[in-house]
């Protein structure tokens, strides 16, 4: 926010960067836990409608207070899928991390169609928006890193890679985030209240899908493992399509997306681990 010009050195690339720390995040999954879903099926469902179609939804009716880019920017914030570091948050929360790697691993093999789909239907009116290109973005953000990641597994060398994949993505998230803030910084300065206004949308959202998931938790794990899937957004896909399709104003409700659910993932290790 502060130095603002490497990071515009850096934005260009902020698509590679992504797809390459998705390869390292997806080496981490293996689709023959995806044999879990065949006995609760429908529990994963409702699960991916609290994650794709209840944030989309409060972010759709809060339109009339944003500037046309910042409201897409925001509804493809909620419409992007749980961030694969979800199935470590879990963990780390005293979640069920198998149950968030089969949720985060379904919610990403959807959201090609389903993420342009819903930023389709809910922008069109303020925006031209394309659904094929957004098709083919997320498709090249998504798909190819996971389809690689897949193979490297098959061959047998995704342990090695795997021993590195912390160290590298922690250190492709600095630059990943310098060149997705880059572009905003002034713009963040200048609008703080549309920062502001856009974390209250986000908080309206947890504050329905929150309580939703623990609700539907059949155990405290199972509670914790849903609630971190469905507050912990991928935002470094979500900024690079902002990115991609709209001016960095878009970045502004992406940046309130990110303020709040970091805010809410410490309120949720509070109360894990006190109710543990």
């Amino acid at each position: 926010m502060l130095w603002p010009m490497p990071g515009m050195y850096i934005k260009p690339y902020n698509a590679v960067i992504l797809m390459v720390m998705m390869f390292f995040s997806c080496l981490k999954i293996d689709l023959r836990e995806l044999k879990n879903v065949k006995k609760d099926w429908w529990r994963y469902l409702v699960i991916l409608s609290f994650s794709f179609i209840w944030p989309v939804l409060v972010a759709y009716l809060a339109r009339g207070f944003f500037d046309k880019e910042v409201f897409v920017g925001l509804i493809i914030a909620a419409a992007v899928p749980s961030a694969v570091s979800v199935v470590f948050m879990a963990d780390l929360l005293g979640g069920e991390p198998t149950k968030a790697l089969v949720a985060t691993t379904l919610a990403h093999l959807v959201s090609p169609i389903v993420t342009p789909f819903l930023v389709w239907l809910t922008t069109r009116t303020v925006i031209d928006v394309s659904f094929l290109d957004l098709f083919l973005l997320i498709a090249k953000l998504v798909l190819i890193p996971f389809v690689l990641a897949q193979i490297v597994r098959w061959f047998k060398w995704h342990e090695t890679l795997a021993k590195q994949s912390q160290l590298a993505n922690t250190g492709l998230l600095f630059f990943l985030n310098w060149g997705i803030v880059a572009p905003a910084s002034t713009l963040v300065f200048d609008n703080p209240m549309v920062v502001l206004w856009a974390s209250v949308v986000v908080i309206i959202i947890l504050l329905g899908v929150i309580p939703a998931d623990i609700w539907f938790g059949r155990t405290q794990k199972e509670d914790v493992t849903w609630a971190v899937v469905n507050t912990y957004k991928n935002a470094g896909l979500a900024s690079v399509i902002v990115l991609s399709v709209l001016s960095p104003a878009g970045l502004l409700g992406v940046v309130g997306y990110i303020l709040v659910t970091n805010l809410a993932v410490i309120g949720l290790q509070w109360w894990a681990m006190r109710s543990l």
